[in-house]
């Protein structure tokens, strides 16, 4: 907004027809429970030019979606698990901001919130305290998400791919 350049303006350009074709849809939120829970969910060396994982979460307050997120990551995996914890270190990061945000505002918690993940092996590092060292390379995001199970701050469970919804609410 400080300083526009050409390639933001034919960005707007792109994204005004989207909004305008859109424009009677919507997110139709409905009163349920107040627990918080994440789709966390990643395609390991999906690009076929560089090999880089793109991951993505959406969270939910009760069943409805508050927060979305896709993007690329920085670096290329070497497995699915390092792909997948990679996303789980970023919804655990999304987490603790919400968590401090409904602190701020006197706004309890009282369930565990919960991130839903389809690898098996990334939900046993985040539960494991057995550290292995051919994870050595994603042992800060490991020590994040081992931090927030051992303190309670989430759980993470398995989900089956079918019933994963993190990428159906990207993609749309």
């Amino acid at each position: 907004m400080q300083s526009p350049t050409d390639d933001h303006f034919t960005a707007v350009k792109r994204i005004l027809p989207y909004l305008k074709g859109t424009v009677t849809l919507g997110i139709q939120f409905t009163r349920g429970p107040f627990t918080l829970t994440a789709y966390s969910d990643a395609d390991w060396a999906g690009d076929t030019c560089d090999r880089r994982s793109v991951s993505g979460y959406c969270l939910f307050m009760g069943n409805n979606p508050i927060a979305w997120w896709a993007k690329k990551q920085a670096t290329v995996a070497r497995s699915s698990t390092e792909s997948e914890y990679r996303c789980l270190a970023h919804t655990a990061a999304e987490f603790s901001w919400l968590r401090m945000l409904f602190k701020d505002l006197r706004i309890p918690l009282f369930h565990v919130p919960t991130i839903w993940c389809e690898n098996i092996s990334a939900i046993s590092l985040a539960s494991n305290p057995v550290f292995h060292a051919r994870t050595k390379q994603i042992e800060v995001d490991y020590h994040l998400i081992r931090d927030k199970v051992l303190h309670k701050d989430l759980q993470v469970r398995h989900i089956s791919t079918v019933d994963q919804v993190s990428f159906s609410y990207l993609v749309c």
